[in-house]
């Protein structure tokens, strides 16, 4: 499909739009399995033992699994899968090894301030961390730490707050976040959109299915076992709790939860999170794109809408773009047109042709989606049960791949239980705010993405949001004021 056709049929019939079939597996993983399928990893079958049995291969358990064998390599670790590495969230997303400076009065609002910096940093600290890593272990991640540009397109968009710019100054960290004017924002990408924005160097864009199927060779090398195409049934507890799965019963000394948007299974997690879809198209190769937008770095692009658009070159120039919408779960579910709606990957689609109508004539070339488990403050949260012996770690809100690393270290000190930075930092513990409960859940928070969605289209065309999707908003406003907590510190 031509960007041609996505300006021509969003005037004519937004609603028969087309882009190209939404994939069941992402093209970053797709792109992945054809460089490198790894060794295979055969279901777990019969009776097993571990120390530690890590259920969810996605980069929350590979990262826990990971740090584990760094601080205690005599540990037997078993990593349960129920598809393939890297075939959830973790191989779909759109590549953003990122910090949250510009959320960061949001991050104080909600967890205190001492407690949201140190959060932050932890973060920030992350991204430089992973060259080190990349390197030590010669990943093939087709990554690039040039930081990204927060755009604003459009005068409607704001940019982060004075009380970000203040906390920042306060704490040491101003020049992690630079504003820059319209001229600055086009030198980095050449938007006719764009008004301005705000620049952090602390950014890397990476391939995501490709670090988690470098994770999973690494830790493979280093003798944990990992069994795909194992779903957990169920967890008993006990001195020594158990995973059943379909094939056979892994019996361990701890056990860590990390399947993301699939613990809504769970009785415990209904209303820790609702579970919401994402959805990214990729280009063509654009071999001149360079000349054509000016965009000769590998900085990330993200504008500042409600439903932001997060965009990225790729290794072979082409363009990756999502956001623009979002996806509701009812109940949990994931299965079926959840994952392959396409209205939600031509909101993306059209991103792209808005922001830079002079790419007409690019085709995309494939569309996927991911299923994200999103808390009522975005934030995560590692808890344990009564005995420690089984911890959690959920809620990655969009935001994994950084908060994954954080928390892979967090869930190996709750598992080794030390009183250390990581345990101790203010994410652990249950979630801050409850979601509301099904039936209520699902038209609520729907309606909210649609409000937020609909505000955004009528800004872009110079208009004042409507009275319905106002009034929605501040309905939901009202609803997370009276079920939010007043911080942790």
């Amino acid at each position: 499909m031509r960007l041609s056709e996505v300006i021509g049929r969003r005037r004519r019939d937004p609603a028969r739009l087309d882009v190209p079939p939404v994939g069941r597996r992402s093209w970053w993983l797709e792109e992945a399995l054809r460089a490198d399928p790894g060794e295979p990893c055969p279901a777990a079958a019969g009776e097993l033992a571990a120390d530690v049995c890590i259920v969810g291969g996605g980069f929350a358990g590979l990262w826990t699994a990971y740090e584990l064998h760094e601080r205690r390599p005599d540990l037997g670790l078993v990593v349960v899968e129920a598809d393939i590495v890297g075939a959830g969230a973790s191989g779909a997303n759109g590549g953003f090894f990122s910090p949250s400076w510009t959320q960061l009065a949001g991050l104080c609002a909600a967890l205190g301030e001492e407690g949201g910096v140190a959060y932050a940093a932890a973060l920030a600290a992350a991204v430089d961390e992973l060259d080190g890593w990349i390197a030590r272990h010669a990943a093939r991640v087709d990554a690039w730490h040039e930081g990204i540009l927060y755009a604003r397109a459009g005068e409607w968009q704001p940019g982060p707050g004075a009380e970000t710019f203040r906390l920042l100054e306060a704490h040491g960290y101003a020049d992690r976040l630079r504003a820059v004017d319209a001229a600055g924002a086009r030198a980095i990408a050449d938007s006719p959109r764009f008004v301005g924005g705000v620049v952090t160097p602390d950014l890397t864009v990476l391939q995501p299915a490709k670090l988690a199927r470098e994770l999973r060779r690494v830790l493979l090398e280093r003798g944990v076992r990992i069994h795909e195409g194992t779903p957990m049934l169920r967890v008993e507890g006990g001195s020594r709790p158990r995973v059943v799965t379909p094939d056979g019963v892994v019996t361990a000394g701890a056990v860590v939860l990390t399947q993301g948007a699939w613990a809504a299974r769970q009785r415990h997690f209904r209303r820790a999170f609702a579970v919401c879809t994402d959805f990214m198209v990729v280009t063509e190769p654009i071999p001149d794109l360079e000349r054509r937008l000016g965009w000769g770095s590998h900085m990330g692009v993200a504008d500042l809408r409600e439903m932001l658009f997060y965009l990225r070159r790729t290794a072979d120039d082409r363009i990756a773009i999502g956001g623009g919408a979002m996806g509701i779960v009812p109940g949990g579910r994931i299965r079926g047109r959840v994952l392959t709606a396409p209205r939600l990957a031509r909101a993306a689609a059209r991103g792209l042709a808005w922001l830079f109508p002079q790419l007409e004539g690019v085709r995309f070339d494939a569309a996927w989606s991911g299923p994200m488990d999103i808390t009522g403050t975005a934030l995560p949260f590692f808890e344990s049960a009564p005995g420690g012996r089984v911890h959690a770690g959920l809620g990655f809100s969009g935001h994994g791949l950084t908060g994954t690393r954080v928390g892979g270290r967090i869930l190996a000190s709750l598992v080794l239980g030390v009183d250390d930075e990581w345990s101790r930092l203010p994410v652990v513990g249950p979630p801050l705010v409850q979601v509301p409960p099904e039936p209520l859940r699902w038209p609520l928070v729907q309606t909210t993405a649609w409000a937020h969605e609909a505000g955004d289209r009528a800004r872009e065309r110079g208009r004042r949001p409507d009275p319905v999707s106002r009034g929605v908003l501040a309905l939901y406003g009202r609803y997370a004021a009276r079920n939010s907590a007043t911080g942790r510190d």
